[in-house]
């Protein structure tokens, strides 16, 4: 009767699945103060600190209602919610988005509520750009859940493209770039082929969207997106054109060729001296170039490290990389580095570096050692959400930079003497990439204050500007018509500024002569000087030289290219432009003053219904039938969630009962919750009984557990990588053994009767259980598993009532690329239950099947030593292991599209103390080797080994699969 024997130990009085949770953090460093601004056509969700920036906010969402609507033909039926932050780094706090936030995502909209989410950008007008663009997902989630649709059908270059287009209106320069380099490389996807990752669905699905409406007509928008035409996105945009996919990529093909033809490249175009391409670089971004004072080193970030970003420092002439000042991966210190916002500084000496970077939720200046990457000093910045892109002063003793507080971005300086802090500007305008002059006076910068109007929201292009550093004083400098100006860096005779516009809708770089506003372009690239977007900083210059670095997009990649001093062609144009504002039509732009205010109150209601299940079956237990469903419930902001679960069936067995709180609003995350759980631990049938008066007799057993409980836990995060966590609960517990007899005729197999028997099949238990633990968590995932970092959990859990125990966890793990990309990932951990009850039959298994963390053992249906590992009271693993992507072997190089598919070459150990009552010998030693493949599919992660048992009798390579992700 082993089957029995194993159903008494299968008890859950302690929960081991529980000490194996890892899982970076998301911390809640500031509580915020929410009020709600009501428009006509929103309700705007707000930090009470951010009011002024709400009410223009509010403003930009009616003007966009007005837009809109009539574009798409639609209206909301009540007011939409609107969710600001007042920055980047305070919206990556949010609890609306349960996963971290990366530095790409700009803004969201969600589908449970239809949530906007964003924060203040760097200006109103680019703020103004993000907030259309979800506003136009907050209409599409409309349109289609009003004619029965999700916005989960439709691919991302559909919706993506749609939201940029209608937001922007136009293919902009940053789009063209995409568009020219395609071009040039002969490289445009078919339309069927947006659905590829590779395919940007931002850049591709906007040209595409810009095409249809141009051709056909504005309406095509709206009338793609109501339609009911089958065939998914194609087929929507099929019925609205009446032109199949491939006909309608040859004509658009043909449209982009003619606009965005490949021409020939300039001289300075062909002698640019390139830094860090080629074939071997596997990343797609080096981006933030900044040149040392001498010119002959440049610090910039890069992804050629295939899983995070990095600073390094390089040789300016050849492009080697010296060292990593910065490297993110599994080094929480710096929790982002800002990489398209911001651009780090040389000191004037050209031995510290400047980093404007987030680290413990605040802003901060890490002031780096160039030969070391040791951080000397780092400035906080408590009263400010965001600080990016430092400029030394000449002396070196003051440091000026732009940032962004309550919603506003104005430009600071800090005495790195005092740590002082003071205000160049304070107002709703954009002041952005500040440049300190050679003579320590002024410093130059990008701002939209001399071609935008805040009463009519009218955002013209960032232009160039003076501000005296003594008196504030403020001038405008002359400029290219029609253009962008960003990213001034100061000649070496301060008599100049280089800076880069989108001239004739290509971005290069220009200088502008300050004493007499002569305009000359330097550079003439084909594709385009820019960074990841169009207002990213991509431009540096060596003070001492006059050498100038920047960004050149092609290719798909950003790449860094370097040229010496350089005078420029002059450009036949006025030095000076006028006002050049955008004009807007203000669909009855509201002035604000009607807008209401009132308290956030959080209050639960219904997110989702999880889809209803219904299940019947039969067998040699009997029939069943069970029915359950799940309600999910949450607050406006995310910070408050519930979860109730019920399933009912033929019986009380069947009866489940479950509800959770979960209270995210402050630091200290908590959460209550309790149960009505029956289990089914295990079944199985007793041997057959011979024939009895024409009757045969069969008997089935099945063995079931239910848990009454109680319980509650709380979580403090010291960073996004490490937390303390406590918890604390009752629970009842009582173990049945039901057997059913079925009686059936021996002439012809007819069921005659059934009956069942209910026993109890241990004694009942209660009680109280405890624990706490420390957890850190640095890993970087690969393909299927961690691929650099490192992971701990130290856990102990005492016990107390019927049973006294205390488990303790102690699991340790850390992931090397020596060479990449190779990982070495090792493993040890100790799991155990100490105390008068540890070796109590009725508890769980410490591990639930051996092969979880000793390959080989526990699936081959043999006996043995890893049966009775499962008695074990303590357990002692040791894991290592070689990874790699599956195309490692012949590429060395991490494909950001790779298949999620990895290679593994394994030793596992364990040793296993077990009970004397169970267990002849008082403990067992279990170790294997293989090799193996994991991958991921359908959302679930398999491994496929061949494994051989080390010093078994029955050892030899046997083939074994498993189903979860690499330790």
């Amino acid at each position: 009767m082993r089957l029995i024997a194993l159903a008494l130990v299968a008890v859950s009085l302690a929960a081991p699945a529980r000490g194996q949770s890892f899982g970076r953090n998301k911390v809640h460093y500031r509580n915020l103060d929410f009020q709600i601004l009501e428009t006509p056509h929103f309700e705007v969700y707000y930090h009470t600190a951010e009011r002024q920036a709400a009410v223009e906010a509010g403003r930009l969402a009616e003007r966009w209602y007005g837009r809109l609507s009539l574009a798409l033909d639609h209206s909301f039926e009540g007011r939409q919610p609107i969710v600001l932050y007042s920055s980047k780094a305070v919206f990556k706090q949010t609890n609306i988005v349960h996963g971290l936030l990366n530095d790409q995502v700009g803004g969201l909209t969600d589908h449970e509520k239809g949530r906007v989410v964003l924060p203040f950008a760097a200006g109103l007008g680019e703020t103004d750009h993000v907030l259309g663009h979800e506003l136009v997902h907050a209409f599409q989630r409309d349109i289609l859940r009003g004619h029965g649709r999700s916005m989960s059908a439709l691919p991302l270059w559909f919706l993506e493209g749609m939201a940029e287009y209608l937001s922007v209106g136009r293919i902009d320069p940053n789009t063209a770039m995409w568009l020219r380099d395609s071009v040039q490389q002969n490289q445009l996807p078919r339309i069927d082929e947006l659905n590829n990752p590779k395919w940007f669905p931002y850049r591709y699905g906007q040209a595409l969207w810009a095409y249809l409406a141009e051709r056909f007509g504005e309406d095509v928008v709206a009338q793609s997106l109501k339609s009911s035409a089958s065939g998914g996105a194609m087929g929507r945009i099929a019925g609205a054109t009446g032109i199949d996919a491939a006909a309608l990529s040859a004509a658009w093909h043909e449209s982009v060729r003619a606009r965005f033809g490949a021409s020939a490249e300039a001289p300075v175009e062909r002698a640019l001296t390139g830094v860090l391409t080629g074939p071997q670089h596997a990343g797609r971004l080096d981006v933030g170039p900044a040149l040392s004072p001498d010119g002959n080193s440049i610090v910039f970030i890069t992804d050629r490290d295939g899983y995070s970003l990095d600073v390094v420092v390089a040789d300016a002439a050849t492009g080697e990389i010296r060292r990593k000042l910065v490297a993110t991966a599994g080094d929480p210190h710096f929790e982002s580095l800002q990489f398209i916002d911001s651009v780090g500084a040389w000191d004037p000496q050209g031995r510290r570096f400047a980093l404007a970077a987030l680290s413990g939720g605040r802003p901060v200046l890490a002031l780096l050692d160039v030969a070391t990457g040791h951080i000397e000093d780092e400035l906080p910045f408590p009263d400010l959400d965001q600080v990016v892109n430092p400029t030394w002063s000449p002396d070196g003793r003051h440091i000026a930079f732009s940032a962004i507080r309550n919603g506003f971005s104005d430009l600071y300086v800090v005495d790195l003497g005092t740590k002082a802090v003071r205000p160049l500007t304070a107002d709703a305008y954009a002041d952005l990439q500040p440049s300190w002059s050679p003579d320590g006076r002024s410093i130059a910068f990008s701002t939209d204050r001399f071609s935008s109007s805040m009463q009519t929201l009218s955002f013209g292009n960032f232009r160039l500007g003076l501000i005296d550093v003594a008196s504030a004083a403020m001038t405008e400098l002359p400029g290219v018509a029609d253009a962008k100006h960003i990213d001034p860096h100061w000649s070496m005779d301060g008599a100049s500024l280089y800076f880069i516009a989108d001239a004739q809708g290509i971005s290069n770089i220009h200088r502008v002569s300050i004493a007499d506003g002569a305009l000359f372009r330097v550079t003439d690239i084909s594709t385009g000087v820019s960074g990841v977007t169009a207002l990213s900083p991509a431009l540096g210059l060596a003070s001492q030289t006059g050498r100038l670095a920047f960004n050149v997009y092609r290719n798909g990649k950003y790449e860094i290219r370097v040229i010496d001093a350089a005078p420029g062609t002059p450009l036949e144009q006025p030095g000076r432009v006028a006002w050049s504002g955008t004009t807007v039509p203000s669909f009855d732009l509201p002035d604000g003053t009607a807008f209401t205010t009132r308290r956030y109150t959080s209050r639960l209601v219904l997110n989702r219904t999880v889809q209803p299940y219904l299940s019947a079956g039969g067998g040699g237990s009997g029939s069943f039938l069970r029915a359950g469903v799940a309600l999910s419930f949450g607050d406006m902001l995310g910070d408050h969630r519930a979860r109730t679960s019920l399933q009912v069936g033929k019986s009380l067995d069947d009866l489940v009962a479950q509800a959770a709180y979960v209270n995210l609003r402050s630091r200290w995350n908590w959460a209550v919750g309790g149960g009505h759980i029956p289990w089914f631990t295990a079944a199985g049938s007793l041997p057959r009984t011979p024939a009895v008066d024409g009757l045969i007799t069969r008997e089935a057993v099945s063995f079931r557990q239910l848990h009454r409980q109680v319980s509650g836990h709380v979580i403090y995060p010291f960073s996004d990588a490490k937390r303390v966590e406590f918890s604390s609960g009752v629970q009842s517990i009582t173990f049945n053994r039901t057997t059913t007899s079925s009686v059936y005729s021996e002439q012809n197999g007819q069921l005659l009767r059934r009956t069942a028997t209910t026993v109890p099949a241990a004694r009942p238990a209660l009680l109280a259980e405890s624990g706490a633990a420390l957890v850190y968590d640095t890993a970087v995932y690969g393909p299927t598993s961690p691929v650099l970092g490192q992971r701990y959990r130290l856990a102990i859990e005492p016990t107390f009532g019927d049973l006294t125990f205390t488990s303790v966890t102690a699991d340790y793990r850390r992931y090397l690329m020596p060479v990449r990309p190779f990982t070495i990932a090792a493993r040890v951990m100790h799991l155990g239950r100490y105390g008068g009850g540890s070796d109590d039959p009725r508890l769980l298994p410490l591990v639930f099947t051996v092969r979880d963390v000793v390959r080989g053992y526990g699936d081959t249906g043999r006996t043995g030593a890893s049966d009775s590992a499962l008695s074990a009271t303590r357990l002692l693993v040791a894991n290592l292991e070689m990874r790699f992507p599956y195309d490692a072997l012949w590429s060395r190089r991490v494909r950001p599209h790779a298949l999620p598919i990895e290679g593994l070459v394994f030793y596992d150990a364990g040793q296993f103390w077990l009970p004397r009552a169970r267990s002849e010998a008082a403990s067992a030693m279990l170790q294997s080797v293989g090799a193996g493949v994991r991958l991921t599919a359908a959302g679930l992660i398999f491994e496929v080994d061949a494994v051989s048992r080390i010093g078994r009798p029955q050892g030899g390579w046997t083939f074994a699969i498993n189903f979860q992700p690499g330790f």
